[in-house]
């Protein structure tokens, strides 16, 4: 309290009998500082189980980082509230002001980051009341538990036993995950035994425990805060004194209290009645609560309440939790006090409460809280529509029960009511939920009146039925939208653009291209920013397919420049930056490309844009396809899926495509059968016809080839050439036209087809390397031309496109002769590139084949092995000098523009191949290796 001093606080509970747990837990403990564990300390209300904890802190060294918070009932819907409680120490000011005003996304990683920095060395993180705990706390403690096990983190969680029904969703996944990765341990707190309580009872009273008081007293159950609170009671009541040798003198009740509650009723009695009435004010507020907030709500001077809040602080019911925070001991005698007020007026005070404390400017979600609790009054519409708007960022949980509760208390043609649904439907797409936005938009639109105020409505709607690969009512519906004459320009805008995007996926080009000029005009002349940015991303998203990649790059800079300008979810809803990124791939400019990938995360994240994170993940894995390392794009692939757990948006056929053939490189078509068997492509063209296309063909072939079937996978690889080719997806081509011309040598109506496209692909791009070596590599094969080859591999040579000079490095060493000197250097300089790529299978394919050929090569294929330093790509190793230095994942991701999941993923990868259990161990296993190198340097000198 600022005000005055507290008095010194009241005897604290007595802690004995716990031995064997406090052994336990500190065991635990101990060994999730070596390698993370999640302990949760088990047991009924008042069964001693924070006391554990505090017992077993007690005994931590002081140098020990402890941190620790508390969830509360009554802040359940504040996201985050139980660890910013926690790793308070760690943030600052902007970070909560950043917590309370920006999406939930961007908290979550702000709080990832404090607890990457806290684990720099050894910590505890102490959880009180796990079940009372907010949904995205115990969602980032899901993810958390991904990366655990390498963390010198030890959890000590407080949980109430409960039925199962009682459970929170968010809680009962959070336990299953941890216990399915064997991080998960617990303390279970049983009743004490009769001697225990035997004995606290002798501490409290200073007397033997006789047969009268021992019944007395077992009506505790051996639950210690239901004891304490008995024989305190009888003390105070002065039912038990104590004679000058320890004989109890008593006029004990005939019968003990039923229950706790009573024994606290009692208690609270002994108050002045200002007190009591104080005390019910703090408990509206909840467990703990501001003493800042608690002023405002009874609307009194602190000089007023000091006196009251030391006597009971002095009587043991309030303990002080920091500089403006008090808390009550325990949660139940804020139940008690809370139960003797009738639930109507107790209602009516949560509407009270809100008003005095939205007027004085606390966060919306914490004056939600209490609306919510409150009766629904016809007046107050407005304000929860406000509400929910203010917290929909930080709080979408507490926004969409607000949206909910104006939602059932209006009709359906009301505009508040239609206001609220459109408020859910926004919630459920920018959370990936795309059927339950599609279902809750067009309820909404059913009883929309005037046209203007439909257009999020309608937006909603439109990219709702797109991610549902709904290409063809997502067309017509925009279309019919568009011809509206009663739309304003804007919104006819942006649904002209918009309706090229399905027009695209439908395999019609010219159509989109159409809708997206007509749109573009329109927007630049109405103001609709994003809408232009929307048409200009369609726009380079066509040519860069056709393979005018100049034009490409125009397009999409112009995009990105706009969004950066003016930027809103609604800018980036089209994702140019990571098409951007992709564009600058294909004309080689790699860096600029990582760096684009890094941003588009940066601005999803920031504005809690999940479905354009997913799409970034997958067109960094597209970028990185030819000059990445495999198992770097397998950890694209992986970080992709695991953001599709908790979304209804489909997985593009390019993406199971890209896996299949990923997975055919390092270990062979055999191993990418599963993933092959999930690619149909005549499935994949209703759903997906432009960029990436050809990964579908790509890894349905995988099938044949794991058969052995030459004939089958000849006519997959040309019935693929065939739809891409005729589809105008010349960029598409060239990443199957090698496959081709390979499969069909000695066909020259085929491969004549195939050469020419190249040609003229590489004519119109004469500044890319990759697509002159690659038209000289078909024309190589077509003709069985050493020369044009043996160029095309020199080309690759000086890109890094490694895997695109290994496959024509190999190619050209097959059609020279055995003898040729040349022949042995471009087999070495095939093997050596497959392997920096991690293509083992293609490694060993291409040493066979060169053996075959008799083509002999100074140094053996070298397949990566699959654990030790040597299993590292290039980019685990980067990451793991990095961990080793003590970098955060998050100082890690901004140095390699990649995003966090993707290092989280990366370290998983390394502690496995190293065989270490965490970042610790990484650490002083690198510095073993510098030592190591250090002293084999000095020998050799």
């Amino acid at each position: 309290m600022p005000a005055e001093a507290l008095p010194p606080a009241p005897p604290e509970r007595i802690f004995i009998g716990r031995d064997a747990e406090l052994a336990q837990l500190i065991d635990l403990a101990r060994s999730g500082l070596t390698s993370g564990l999640f302990i949760v300390v088990r047991g009924e209300v008042g069964i001693g189980k924070s006391a554990l904890i505090d017992a077993a802190v007690a005994q931590a060294p002081a140098s020990r980082t402890v941190l620790r918070g508390a969830a509360d009932a009554m802040d359940r819907r504040r996201a985050y509230g139980m660890l910013l409680d926690a790793l308070a120490p760690l943030l600052t000011e902007q970070d909560r002001r950043m917590a309370a005003e920006q999406n939930e996304h961007v908290a979550g990683e702000r709080l990832l980051s404090a607890i990457d920095s806290s684990t720099r060395e050894p910590t505890v993180l102490v959880l009180d009341d796990l079940h009372w705990a907010d949904a995205a706390s115990l969602r980032l403690l899901t993810r958390l538990s991904r990366s655990l096990a390498h963390l010198p983190l030890a959890i000590v969680a407080s949980l109430r036993t409960q039925a199962s029904h009682e459970v929170a969703p968010e809680l009962d996944h959070l336990l299953g995950v941890l216990d399915e990765k064997d991080l998960l341990r617990a303390v279970e707190l049983a009743p004490l035994p009769q001697p225990t309580c035997d004995a606290i009872t002798e501490r409290l009273t200073g007397a033997r425990v006789d047969a009268t008081l021992r019944r007395y007293v077992a009506a505790a159950g051996g639950n210690p805060l239901f004891l304490t609170e008995m024989v305190r009671a009888l003390l105070r009541d002065g039912a038990v004194t104590v004679g000058p040798h320890g004989a109890v003198l008593r006029r004990i009740p005939a019968d003990p209290s039923p229950s706790l509650a009573m024994v606290i009723m009692r208690h609270l009695s002994h108050l002045d009645l200002a007190t009591r009435e104080l005390l019910t004010t703090a408990a509206l507020l909840g467990t703990r609560f501001s003493v800042a907030h608690l002023r405002l709500v009874a609307d009194r001077p602190m000089g007023e309440l000091a006196p009251l809040l030391r006597q009971a602080y002095a009587a043991g019911f309030l303990a002080e939790i920091d500089d403006d925070t008090l808390g009550f001991r325990h949660e139940l005698i804020q139940n008690v006090l809370l139960h003797d007020v009738p639930t109507a007026v107790r209602a009516q005070l949560h509407r009270d409460v809100a008003l005095t404390l939205d007027s004085a400017g606390v966060p919306a979600a914490t004056v939600a809280g209490h609306v919510l609790r409150a009766p629904t009054l016809g007046e107050d519409l407005p304000w929860l529509l406000d509400l929910a708007q203010r917290t929909a960022a930080a709080a979408p949980v507490t926004a969409a029960e607000l949206w909910e509760r104006v939602a059932s208390e209006t009709d359906a043609s009301d505009p508040q009511h239609v206001a609220a649904v459109a408020g859910l439907a926004r919630t459920a797409l920018s959370g990936g939920r795309a059927r339950a936005a599609e279902k809750l938009a067009a309820s909404a639109l059913a009883h929309l009146r005037g046209a203007e105020s439909g257009m999020p409505l309608r937006g909603i709607e439109l990219r709702s039925l797109l991610l549902q690969n709904r290409h063809a009512e997502t067309l017509q519906q925009a279309r019919e939208y568009a011809a509206s004459p009663s739309l304003p320009a804007a919104e006819r805008a942006a649904h002209l653009v918009f309706g090229g995007w399905p027009a695209l996926l439908l395999g019609d080009p010219e159509t989109a291209l159409g809708l997206a000029d007509e749109g573009i005009a329109l927007a630049a002349q109405s103001g609709n920013t994003a809408a232009e940015i929307t048409g200009l991303t369609l726009q380079g998203l066509i040519v860069n397919g056709r393979g005018d990649l100049d034009d490409a790059v125009r397009l999409l800079t112009r995009a990105v420049d706009l969004a950066e300008q003016h930027p809103s979810v609604a800018a980036i809803e089209a994702f140019p930056h990571a098409c951007l990124a992709v564009a600058l791939a294909d004309v080689e400019r790699h860096d600029e490309a990582t760096a684009m990938l890094a941003r588009s995360i940066e601005i999803c994240e920031r504005f809690g844009f999940r479905t354009g994170i997913l799409t970034t993940r997958t067109l960094a894995a597209h970028a990185r396809s030819h000059s990445g390392n495999l198992a770097d794009i397998a950890t694209e692939l992986e970080a992709h899926a695991a953001l599709l757990d908790a979304m209804d948006v489909r997985l593009d056929p390019p993406v199971r495509g890209l896996r299949a053939w990923v997975v055919a490189l390092q270990r062979g078509p055999d191993a990418a059968r599963a993933a092959a068997a999930d690619i149909d492509p005549s499935q994949s063209r209703k759903a997906w016809r432009w960029r990436g296309s050809s990964w579908v063909w790509l890894g349905h072939s995988q099938l044949a080839r794991a058969r052995g079937d030459a004939a089958a996978t000849r006519e997959t690889m040309w019935r693929g050439w065939e739809d891409l080719h005729g589809a105008g997806l010349l960029m598409d081509c060239a990443e199957i036209a090698l496959d081709v011309i390979e499969l069909w040598r000695g066909q020259p109506g085929r491969c004549d087809e195939v050469v020419v496209a190249m040609d003229a692909l590489a004519a119109r791009n004469p500044r890319i390397t990759h697509l002159q070596a690659a038209a000289l590599a078909v024309r190589g094969v077509a003709e069985s031309r050493a020369d044009a080859l043996i160029d095309a591999a020199q080309l690759l040579a000086a890109t890094p496109r490694r895997l695109d000079h290994a496959r024509v490095a190999e190619l050209a060493a097959l059609a020279l002769p055995a003898r040729d000197d040349r022949a042995r250097v471009l087999a070495e300089g095939s093997l050596h590139s497959y392997a920096e790529v991690g293509a083992d299978h293609e490694a060993r394919r291409a040493a066979s084949s060169f053996r075959r050929a008799g083509i002999s090569v100074r140094v053996a294929a070298r397949v990566r092995p699959s654990s030790g330093w040597e299993a590292l790509t290039r980019t685990e190793e980067r990451i793991a000098r990095h961990v080793a230095t003590g970098e955060t994942n998050l100082e890690i991701a901004q140095e390699l523009f990649i995003s966090r999941r993707t290092v989280e993923t990366h370290v998983s990868n390394i502690l496995t191949k190293l065989g270490l259990r965490s970042r610790t161990e990484l650490a002083v296993h690198f510095a073993h290796r510098l030592d190591a190198r250090a002293a084999r340097t000095s020998a050799d000198q």
